[in-house]
């Protein structure tokens, strides 16, 4: 209500303004008129003989002139009064129709304001949710790179020769598990050990600054890693046949 009544209130002061410049064009214009026939009764005054009759013609003219004058700002000031009843009308149905089907900033920001707190329910929800995925993503690394069964493997009974040909074929599956479902890319592309300038306005989630960090941007530094970005996200779609938590089921051969 306060939008449109301040709506209302610019476009009852634009209809004066631009009504007064009508006024004035207008009485402008009849003014002109009126003055071209009383030159013109002036340059055929001498032809009247009966001056009884030229004063009545005057004074017609005269009383015309103020009937101009009184239709005029009648007329102007009617024709506002409908105008700015007509305009405040349309623009106050056409806000309340915008906030009926689209909310509008206010609104949002109300309505942001006024959301109530998610409810234990949804917060486990979303929790088990996010353990969903990561258990899924750890299920594929497990199906396609045997990373689990290598990292729960003891390796003390195992030479160095066998335990790099293990790893050399789990480094190779793993890497083709992450690259077809989340595609890594490095955040900073340059090699580790090389001299960077981190310069003003860099995002902290993706670059973390060690050793002597004092003062302000730009930094200058040694690259000790390079970090990982996750450029892609193409998991395969999760399925609630099967328990979340079953990495990779065991497996029976039956005899």
């Amino acid at each position: 209500m306060e939008t449109t009544d301040k709506i209302s209130r610019q476009l009852a002061l634009w209809i004066v303004v631009w009504f007064l410049v009508l006024g004035v064009v207008l009485a402008g214009f009849g003014y002109w008129e009126m003055g071209l026939l009383k030159g013109s009764l002036h340059e055929y005054q001498q032809g009247i003989q009966d001056r009884q009759s030229l004063k009545g013609i005057e004074l017609s003219l005269k009383t015309v002139s103020l009937i101009f004058w009184q239709v005029l700002i009648g007329s102007l000031a009617v024709i506002g009064v409908l105008l700015w009843l007509s305009l405040r009308s349309s623009v106050r149905r056409v806000i309340t129709e915008g906030d009926l089907s689209a909310p509008s900033l206010t609104g949002e920001k109300n309505q942001g304001a006024a959301r109530p707190e998610p409810t234990s329910e949804e917060v486990e929800e979303r929790v088990r949710e996010d353990q969903r995925r990561a258990l899924h993503l750890l299920s594929l690394l497990q199906r396609e790179g045997r990373l689990v069964d290598f990292l729960e493997e003891d390796l003390q009974t195992y030479d160095d020769a066998q335990i790099g040909a293990a790893v050399r074929s789990i480094q190779e599956s793993c890497r083709e598990t992450l690259n077809k479902y989340l595609a890594p890319a490095a955040v900073i592309e340059r090699d580790e050990g090389d001299d960077i300038t981190v310069e003003a306005g860099f995002d902290a989630n993706a670059i973390k600054l060690t050793g002597n960090v004092s003062g302000e941007p730009p930094f200058k530094g040694i690259l000790q890693h390079r970090g990982w970005r996750a450029t892609g996200f193409d998991l395969p779609t999760l399925s609630d046949s099967r328990d979340p938590a079953v990495i990779a089921p065991a497996e029976v051969e039956v005899e």
